[in-house]
């Protein structure tokens, strides 16, 4: 049994997921890698088996979303923490062995996720506080500048939440509070994991000690209109989950407004404004479709 399985899910990314599997090569004996290939077109998977033939390939013919592409990974491995990893991420020091030695040690805390940054060096936000009605009203006050962000410093600390695009994870945690609800196509499926493992008196922590730099895959990237309405319809269905009908509605109120207010704000920034009018939009009512619908085009037209 390995102390770490990591994770990866592909999606018409092979030289990100390339870039990603070379910085793995020095990962340890104790680490297993398994690639899931998101039924990508450009030969990720082939790429994958012929370069690094240490590493496991699970070759899916249909689409799916984040959550139940990892659960296919975590249910296929069984190492005792899954790290669950964007193909579109490097690092010098994945710093397994400090990773595994600090979740040894503290036996309540059920993930850690690493500093991240852009490939400028640049820190890049990770960990925040749960959007509860009370958290989308402080971020109105500050125009999210303060209060919400939890990531940052030097220091290892408890957070509401971190982002999944590296993520450590107890396998034990998993097995009492469930895997990542499949009902979120992308985005906010790592929320609601975090807040189900509160829930059930587990901790998440921000672990600077291991840095991971995040290139940001340009899948979605131009598609923007359908990526921030599947974000919004996640954040959605996770007030409706973890709040009452009036603290959903209180939260996305709350956040409509900061959205439209950075659009006032910044009004002569067009492209940055209309981002901010869409996110104002969405806040309040999801209008159009999202990933999920354009996943759900892709295996219909090919017949899966």
């Amino acid at each position: 049994m390995p102390d770490v399985s990591v994770s990866l899910v592909n999606t018409n990314s092979r030289e990100l997921l390339l870039a990603c599997l070379d910085s793995l090569q020095d990962a340890g004996d104790e680490v297993e890698i398994v690639v899931l290939d998101n039924a990508s077109e450009d030969g990720s998977a082939a790429a994958v088996r012929e370069r690094f033939p240490g590493v496991r390939v699970i070759e899916q013919k249909h689409r799916a979303g984040f959550g139940a592409n990892h659960n296919t990974v975590i249910r296929a491995t069984t190492g005792r923490y899954v790290f669950v990893l964007n193909e579109d991420t490097t690092s010098e020091d994945w710093g397994f062995e400090r990773m595994v030695a600090h979740l040894d040690a503290n036996p309540r805390v059920a993930a850690l996720g690493p500093r991240l940054v852009y490939p400028d060096g640049r820190l890049q936000s990770s960990a925040w506080r749960f959007p509860s009605p009370a958290a989308t009203a402080l971020g109105l006050l500050t125009l999210g500048r303060a209060g919400i962000l939890q990531s940052g410093g030097s220091e290892t600390r408890d957070v509401d939440w971190a982002m999944a695009a590296a993520l450590l994870v107890r396998r034990e945690a998993l097995d009492e509070v469930g895997l990542f609800d499949e009902e979120f196509f992308i985005y906010s499926e790592e929320t609601d994991l975090a807040r189900r493992l509160r829930d059930a008196g587990w901790r998440m922590q921000y672990f600077p000690d291991v840095t991971v730099v995040h290139h940001e895959s340009q899948f979605s990237a131009g598609i923007p209109e359908r990526r921030i309405n599947e974000m919004w319809r996640g954040r959605h269905r996770y007030w409706r989950k973890h709040h009452s009908a009036t603290g959903a509605r209180a939260a996305a109120l709350a956040m409509g407004a900061q959205y439209a207010l950075r659009a006032l704000l910044r009004a002569g920034d067009r492209d940055f404004a209309g981002r901010m009018r869409l996110h104002a939009r969405d806040s309040l009512r999801v209008r159009g479709p999202g990933l999920r619908e354009l996943a759900a085009d892709w295996n219909r037209e090919h017949e899966i």
